[in-house]
């Protein structure tokens, strides 16, 4: 009985985990920065803070960052994510469906953005 309870239990952990979510996580560091200090960093709307700042997000939910500063224009860049190929590895487990669910197929590339903020025209 003791074995049949190990098994399903390993069978079950092999089943649950994901290589990308086990080697590289469902969640990634990004660092903002621009060439004027104290510049407002938003990711899909939600304020985050002030140049230079860096902030944990999850792989499949950042989208776009929105750099704003009085005296200056809006820049706008979208984050964009690449495929992790570490999930490659998971695909002997799951079929790398942990991976997708999780968000750590994907890996924000690059992981740093620097813009240059435009003074506004008088």
């Amino acid at each position: 009985m003791k074995k049949i309870i190990a098994a399903a239990f390993l069978a079950s952990t092999m089943l649950l985990t994901g290589c990308a979510t086990i080697i590289s996580g469902s969640n990634q560091t990004l660092t903002f920065n621009a060439n004027v200090d104290d510049v407002n960093v938003y990711v899909d709307g939600a304020l985050i803070g002030k140049t230079p700042v860096s902030a944990q997000f999850k792989k499949n939910k950042a989208q776009t960052v929105m750099f704003k500063k009085e005296g200056y224009e809006p820049v706008t860049r979208s984050i964009t994510k690449e495929f992790d190929p570490v999930a490659v590895l998971n695909i002997f487990w799951d079929v790398s469906t942990t991976d997708f669910i999780t968000g750590a197929v994907y890996e924000y590339s690059p992981n740093a953005i620097f813009v240059e903020m435009p003074p506004k025209q008088q």
